[in-house]
């Protein structure tokens, strides 16, 4: 039984890397995956041709050979209003209840999604900033970290969020503009992408064990492709329903490794539990 639960775990393993394979691939940042391997991406799009190793030749700035990418790129200064960076005043050192203002740390938005819980209360005392409070929608990148792969890391807010969290100083706001071209959950996703990565982290300062960081001026250079809204929809929806079903592959893993433990625990104990009870 504990075989079966680490068989399907590396099943969801593979199974989010073939996406995110997939989603690279469709963008430019990669050859495809062969078809089968790649079924949840295919009823996403009509136009199968761009998934074919041929297309634009296309220099992406902090890659090293030429991509194949059918979209325009872009810089993220192009496709956003702004970054609006958070607040760190002296909290107490606890965290907060939905009652009080919070700042969040650092740790709530490193793992693509947000911990609501990964916060400091605010100190009575202080004047709360409504405007840096976190809402649903909301894109947020780290601006520093003690270890480089979560320099930059990116989180969207897919749910509501308690009320009463704001960001604080190592966090980044993406704003963006009214109508814009950009779909929020993709532009998350996107700049998880190898490529975007690669550029982040080639633009860091400071070195480990030291606070790195990424500045405001680094991530507006970020250069990415940019397919039509609508396409952008369909990428990050895809990428979404993989992920969700290798989310329900673990949490099956979860439930097999339980009840593995429980009917040998019940196998080991019960007869003596049971024997004593009928003397």
């Amino acid at each position: 039984a504990l075989d079966r639960a680490a068989g399907l775990e590396r099943e969801a393993d593979e199974a989010e890397a073939r996406a995110m394979e997939a989603f690279e691939a469709a963008l430019g940042f990669g050859p495809p995956a062969p078809l089968p391997e790649r079924p949840v991406f295919i009823a996403s799009f009509q136009d199968l041709d761009r998934w074919s190793h041929e297309g634009i030749l296309r220099r992406i700035a902090g890659g090293d050979t030429a991509q194949t990418s059918p979209y325009p790129t872009v810089q993220l200064r192009d496709v956003i209003a702004d970054l609006v960076v958070g607040w760190s005043p002296r909290c107490l050192n606890r965290p907060g209840s939905e009652n009080e203002w919070r700042i969040l740390k650092l740790s709530a938005v490193t793992t693509g999604h947000l911990k609501p819980s990964e916060n400091k209360a605010l100190p009575p005392d202080a004047e709360p900033r409504p405007e840096l409070e976190v809402k649903r929608g909301d894109v947020l990148i780290t601006r520093g970290s003690g270890v480089t792969r979560l320099v930059g890391a990116t989180t969207f807010v897919a749910d509501e969020p308690p009320g009463r969290l704001m960001i604080c100083d190592l966090i980044f706001r993406v704003i963006f503009s009214e109508g814009g071209k950009t779909d929020p959950a993709f532009l998350a996703a996107i700049l998880a992408t190898t490529n975007v990565r690669r550029q982040i982290e080639s633009q860091r300062t400071g070195a480990a064990p030291m606070m790195q960081k990424i500045t405001k001026s680094a991530l507006m250079s970020l250069r990415l492709p940019l397919p039509p809204k609508t396409e952008q929809v369909s990428l990050r929806t895809a990428l979404a329903d993989a992920r969700a079903k290798a989310a329900g592959l673990r949490d099956q893993a979860r439930k097999e490794r339980a009840k593995a433990w429980t009917d040998f625990e019940t196998a080991v104990y019960a007869p003596e539990d049971d024997a004593e009870s009928a003397a």
